[in-house]
């Protein structure tokens, strides 16, 4: 193609002479962003001599430009969808989008289509080994299916992994993180300018409601403000008392300073989020249990949204409708009116079906609740934004499944009911660990967390967030297609090896999150801990009944027939040659020893339940040998049942002797 032709722009053809990257004057930051960012990512393709100058190019090529569809029009922050178009125009590359948010996701598609680089994890961008030549003739329009986009962080250990979110979500089209306020008070210094050069929205919120609501302070001296329960006992652990207006004064005013404090230090918010405690003790004072908790809750914030506008703050306030410990009430009441935007929360999902299409009546109550929310809303003129679970450890474990046909059925389900947003979460493989390890079983963690059993985020979660903000977008392709080229950029020539394996380890694993409500509040690979009315309590052979071991050890059964070595996985040699990129094998390898792993813990638990069985029926050398298996195969994989194993093999080895 002809540099000539001014309806077309060949991009490996101005390597010839010098590119220049356009934008307006006195432009917004993230179109300074975006300059710079094609002018760094071209010069990994052979562009020297890429510069940056101000207002529009001549006629005759070599530039691309960026501008926006309507100069005095949308800033980024309303409501409106992102949009951009890629175009050839007198000779050059235009990307003219709906803000300088969409001109940055116009400018990394730009560079995905016509030069081949791409980011499908934090940690390894593609660069291609030849050079990618493919013209843009004509124009190519890209939508968002979902004005609001987004990935909410729980936890994070370190900054450089929330401000990899934050890079990686621009990348990949997302507009909107969430942080809960604890986290953003470490590390807001660090994260608001990454936000603000992107032009994200910024959510803050979650189960922090004690940050201005402190029991300690106000307990003593007005018990009123909290949770009635049974004879007249106030509980500050429980949900506080939204009917009382003294106490909702002081959430309120204490949230209003705390926003007031944050413009000031130029936090641009966009949401604020504020959930009710993580639990279902709702307070049952005569007001509370008239109006119900979920009236209640959002008349609280209904009042903080008033006070936000009496003082000219211009940040939205949502509620959250979630089944805090299985408590149906507070996701399936709606009020007859309601003043807020909706945050669907739908936990204990069975992951193996999407939301559409329930195979289990907790699901199909799942869909129907999110029907009558999405109803509702609509009555109220309001938006529904779904919060989903496709990067949560905890909620999916260490078994963590690919889950790319289900979200893609989940994204088209959303769309079709409404759903103004979609906002996954992302609970880090470490803070899973601690929770169960540290928080629930009391077992100090005194290696690093990342010298045992395996961290896969890299391996299955980032590719499921991947298919995920992949299908927020319009765009004409399927979650195959998607999972496709996710493979051929991250795998290479083992790409179909790896997509069989991810295949396979989605069939195995995705119907295991059921067991976060089958098993609740522990989880499948829970292996050691019951459940005692609300007390997680070490297994105890004398009170088993054995129906947890027994389904425990068929699915484990029914996954590793899936996964097992039928499949030849480990007989496949990784060695490609010099041709091969070493990141992309290491990528396969890793993949591989997450397969293997996968197999060698379902193996441990089936043998550890084995052993639980065994115990009950007073067979202790027939125990003592799935328990020694199971021993065998945590020294393997370093898993964190070694020690409890060790234990209950030790106990019964000593019984037989004695």
């Amino acid at each position: 193609m002809s540099k000539s032709n001014v309806d077309s722009f060949n991009l490996m053809e101005t390597i010839e002479s010098a590119l220049r990257i356009c934008i307006p004057a006195s432009a917004h930051e993230a179109f300074r962003f975006a300059a710079n960012e094609l002018k760094t990512t071209l010069s990994l393709v052979g562009h020297a001599d890429c510069f940056i100058t101000e207002g529009e190019a001549e006629a005759g090529g070599n530039s691309i430009v960026l501008r926006l569809s309507h100069p005095q029009g949308n800033d980024g922050d309303s409501e409106d969808l992102d949009e951009f178009e890629i175009r050839a125009e007198n000779g050059n590359a235009v990307i003219v989008a709906t803000s300088p948010r969409a001109v940055l996701f116009g400018a990394y598609r730009f560079l995905e289509e016509h030069a081949g680089i791409s980011w499908p994890t934090p940690a390894y961008r593609h660069i291609p080994a030849t050079p990618v030549s493919v013209p843009i003739i004509g124009r190519t329009t890209r939508k968002a299916t979902f004005a609001r986009r987004g990935l909410v962080l729980e936890s994070s250990e370190t900054t450089e992994y929330a401000m990899g979110m934050i890079d990686w979500s621009a990348k990949n089209g997302l507009n909107d993180l969430f942080f809960t306020f604890d986290l953003w008070e470490r590390y807001q210094g660090e994260l608001r300018p990454e936000l603000a050069k992107r032009q994200l929205r910024l959510t803050l919120g979650g189960h922090n409601l004690g940050m201005f609501f402190p029991s300690g302070e106000h307990y003593t001296e007005h018990p009123e403000w909290f949770a009635l329960q049974g004879e007249g006992e106030r509980r500050i652990a429980d949900q506080p008392c939204y009917s009382h207006e003294a106490g909702v004064g002081v959430m309120v005013d204490n949230v209003v300073r705390y926003v007031e404090r944050e413009i000031r230090r130029g936090t641009v918010l966009a949401t604020l989020s504020l959930w009710p405690n993580d639990n279902k003790h709702v307070c049952n004072c005569p007001a509370c249990r008239e109006a119900g908790f979920m009236s209640t809750y959002i008349g609280f914030l209904s009042r903080l949204r008033r006070s936000f506008a009496s003082k000219g703050i211009s940040v939205n306030v949502e509620h959250i409708a979630y089944n805090a410990q299985l408590e149906w009430s507070m996701l399936e009441e709606v009020p007859e009116c309601s003043e807020l935007d909706t945050l669907i929360a739908c936990w204990g999902r069975d992951y193996k079906d999407s939301i559409a299409s329930p195979n289990r009546p907790r699901d199909a109550r799942f869909k129907k609740v999110t029907e009558k929310w999405a109803d509702a809303c609509g009555r109220f003129g309001t938006n529904l934004t779904v919060f989903e679970y496709y990067s949560d450890y905890w909620m999916l474990t260490s078994l963590f499944p690919p889950l790319l046909q289900t979200i893609a059925e989940d994204m088209a389900y959303y769309r079709s009911v409404g759903a103004k947003g979609v906002m996954s979460l992302i609970l880090p493989y470490s803070k899973a660990v601690r929770i169960i390890r540290e928080d629930i079983g009391s077992q100090p963690i005194t290696e690093a967390i990342d010298g045992r059993e395996m961290n896969s985020e890299n391996v299955a979660m980032w590719l499921n967030l991947y298919v995920f903000s992949r299908m927020t977008w319009e765009g004409g392709e399927d979650a195959d297609s998607i999972t496709d080229r996710f493979c051929k950029l991250f795998y290479g020539k083992h790409a179909s090896l790896c997509r069989g394996m991810l295949d396979r380890l989605s069939i195995a694993l995705a119907g295991l999150s059921a067991y976060n409500t089958e098993f609740f509040k522990l989880r499948f690979m829970d292996t050691w801990l019951r459940m005692d009315s609300e007390e997680i309590e070490n297994w105890d052979p004398s009170s088993d009944d054995g129906s947890v071991p027994r389904e425990r050890a068929a699915e484990c059964k029914r996954a590793l027939e899936i996964l097992d070595n039928g499949y030849g996985f480990a007989n496949v040699p990784l060695t490609g040659g010099e041709t091969e990129p070493d990141e992309q094998r290491n990528n396969a390898a890793l993949l591989l020893s997450y397969y293997e792993f996968i197999v060698a813990k379902l193996k441990s638990i089936l043998a550890q339940s084995l052993g639980q069985l065994s115990y009950m029926d007073n067979k202790r050398d027939e125990a003592a040998s799935h328990w020694q298996e199971a021993l065998r195969l945590e020294n393997e994989i370093n898993g964190w049942d070694r020690e409890i194993c060790r234990e209950w093999l030790e106990r019964a080895v000593s019984h037989d002797r004695e």
